[in-house]
């Protein structure tokens, strides 16, 4: 499958390649090439690297309020913080007591307004499953598994409720897979084919860290790659779909849309790129004001693969990759560095301005807003 190819490919990648750690808040540098990104003011955001006592790849993430924080990796790895990152406790999961090459990858972790924790894990068929816990990961079902041999799980989103989530992965039969629950993870109910997104020959989406789908009202939002970067838009819960093209480099196995995140109910931003070749920085972020009828490239901005993105709120984003960090005051409009540091990940709490990035080797950061 194609996400199979993608992890694998940048496992691999990981193994043979070294980038230099600069987690310091930058001072205000000269003006750079207007087409390269700038330095971000000292008055945005400092990142603090922390100790996660271990050594696995993290994708997966999720935060519940501004102190805990879950993190999911290659090994079957899963930790957990409860005071802001100071301390993390490693939690055991069904299946990571399987042979090396058997235990899961988790790409994508939830945790519901009641503390609901759902971790997802991918490869291909039986490979990809759900895992569910309501008592903070001490115990453990394992709500779903793919069935399909050819099944490969991408992502999944709740909507603020806790109850309505959809999980969606790579094409079946030419469609989008798709799962819907309404029970806040407990089943989920596979779409048929006529409710599921037609794809086209070559498109797919990436288990890249989750985020390539985001939910929020009756509307659903997934991106994808390869022969085309395309952001599919439900209104109606999933019943219908239309889809809109990007920007965004596609055309290969290793481009497209790695993350979407929304701004606001009309804005919306998309990041992405080819990771197989990262410093490629045309055509790798694009925002969208109508709801996501039509994205743009910002205009002048230069930036390399990322593969996170979220939003910190009031126009504020922040993105990251094995690139480094950066960061936008201005709905994407223009984009600054903060890091050099290698991350795939990163998730916001939006009430504080804080949150957590993580990459490879178990790397872990914190981030906050400043004052200006």
């Amino acid at each position: 499958m194609r996400s199979l190819i993608f992890h694998m490919t940048w496992s691999t990648v990981e193994r043979q390649m070294k980038f230099p750690i600069t987690l310091v808040l930058l001072t205000l540098l000269a003006a750079p090439a207007p087409t390269a990104l700038a330095q971000r003011s000292p008055n945005a955001i400092a990142l603090r690297p922390l100790t996660s006592g271990v050594d696995a790849s993290f994708r997966g993430m999720a935060m519940h309020g501004a102190r805990e924080a879950w993190l999911g990796g290659t090994g079957g790895t899963v930790i957990r913080t409860t005071d802001a990152g100071q301390t993390w406790q490693q939690i055991t999961v069904p299946d990571t007591s399987a042979t090396d090459s058997e235990k899961p990858d988790f790409r994508d972790i939830e945790i519901l307004p009641d503390g609901t924790v759902l971790l997802m894990s991918i490869g291909a068929g039986s490979a990809s499953k759900i895992f569910r816990s309501e008592d903070n990961g001490q115990t453990w079902q394992t709500v779903l598994v793919n069935s399909d041999p050819q099944g490969f799980f991408d992502g999944m989103a709740f909507l603020a409720d806790g109850q309505t989530g959809w999980l969606f992965g790579d094409p079946l039969e030419g469609h989008l897979d798709l799962y819907r629950t309404n029970n806040a993870g407990k089943t989920w109910h596979h779409l048929p084919l006529s409710q599921r997104p037609k794809l086209a020959e070559g498109e797919y989406a990436f288990a890249a860290s989750g985020t390539s789908i985001v939910a929020r009202g009756q509307s659903i939002w997934i991106a994808t790659g390869g022969s085309v970067a395309r952001v599919w838009k439900s209104t109606d819960e999933g019943k219908t779909w239309q889809a809109f093209s990007t920007p965004i480099r596609s055309g290969n196995e290793s481009s497209g849309i790695f993350s979407i995140d929304l701004i606001d109910d009309d804005r919306a931003v998309v990041i992405g790129g080819n990771y197989l070749e990262p410093e490629q920085s045309e055509n790798n972020v694009a925002t969208s004001t109508d709801g996501g009828k039509t994205w743009h490239n910002a205009t002048g901005v230069s930036m390399p693969h990322k593969a996170c993105v979220q939003s910190l709120g009031e126009g504020r984003l922040i993105t990251c990759g094995r690139t480094g960090v950066a960061y936008s005051e201005d709905a994407g409009k223009t984009w600054g560095n903060l890091s050099t540091g290698s991350y795939y990940t990163l998730r916001v709490d939006k009430k504080t301005g804080t949150g957590f990035l993580a990459g490879k080797d178990g790397q872990v950061a914190t981030f906050e807003l400043l004052n200006d």
